[in-house]
């Protein structure tokens, strides 16, 4: 049975989770984890005092059970092993991480999965702003790895994102893709407002709105409508890890827009095109 943490505590204070994470309890036996120390507003206590504490790390697996929003930074930085969070949590949720799988079956706040640099992470419920992001002063985002959220994303998802996969099956916010230098994006639900502003390389694909002009930044030229066979490669390995895209996306014909043209304009943003407007007129 993996190392299972189960919430017991009634503290509003907000508590530094960046202990929890597997590689902290290899080895551990339940007794030795459970005096591990855990910053709770301005002071410490025992991770006993905190959780129900149960299991062992043998399979180098973590489990997290309850509502955990005031935990913020669980996962930080992880290089291995399998974290398992049933509940929703505080910010910075696996930010930083660099391998493993990070599994969250419910949402966050902001600054999931920010600078990481490889791994899987994997969101069921919805994620706040800054998903895959760099953080604020910072030149550098998301690195390596995939994440992949089933519910919404704040503004800023995939700022500054360097390399590595995001998909989002529900709706983002403003600011997608915003200054990214390379990897890609999938967006499958309505983007709140421009996407790719400064990109520099990479792809988004827009794939839940009716209207792209909207999001698509005046930067970026209108190059044609064509098919990309090659989404079939993403497609298939989204539906290995669970993600279904929707089926048409290999064969749907998408407008290719280049940009962004303030930054050299060697992206591109795949979009939908705008359906038509059916208009009646009466006679004069």
């Amino acid at each position: 049975m993996a190392m299972t943490l189960r919430w017991r505590s009634s503290t509003d204070l907000p508590v530094d989770g960046s202990p929890l994470k597997p590689e902290t309890f290899r080895g551990l036996a339940s007794t030795d984890a459970a005096r591990i120390a855990l910053r709770v507003g301005n002071q410490t206590a025992e991770l006993g005092d905190l959780f129900e504490v149960d299991g062992d790390p043998a399979d180098e697996g973590l489990v997290l059970e309850g509502d955990l929003r005031v935990v913020s930074r669980i996962g930080l930085g992880m290089a291995a092993g399998t974290l398992r969070v049933r509940g929703d949590v505080g910010f910075r949720f696996a930010a930083e991480m660099t391998g493993g799988l990070a599994e969250l079956e419910g949402s966050c706040l902001d600054w999931a999965g920010a600078e990481m640099g490889g791994g899987t992470l994997r969101i069921r419920g919805d994620a706040g702003r800054g998903l895959g992001a760099a953080y604020p002063g910072s030149r550098r985002g998301m690195r390596e790895g995939m994440i992949l959220v089933d519910g919404d994303a704040g503004d800023d998802a995939g700022m500054l994102l360097r390399r590595g996969l995001i998909a989002v099956r529900g709706a983002v916010g403003s600011g997608l893709g915003r200054g990214m230098i390379a990897g890609t994006i999938f967006a499958c639900g309505a983007v709140g407002g421009p996407a790719g502003v400064g990109m520099k390389r990479g792809t988004l694909v827009l794939l839940g709105s009716d209207d792209a002009a909207p999001v698509v930044p005046a930067t970026f030229a209108f190059a044609g409508g064509f098919t990309f066979p090659y989404l079939t490669l993403y497609q298939n390995h989204l539906a290995d890890c669970g993600f279904e895209m929707p089926t048409s996306v290999s064969s749907a014909r998408l407008d290719r827009y280049n940009g962004d043209l303030a930054n050299g304009g060697q992206g591109e943003i795949l979009a939908a095109p705008a359906r038509p407007v059916l208009k009646v007129v009466s006679p004069s």
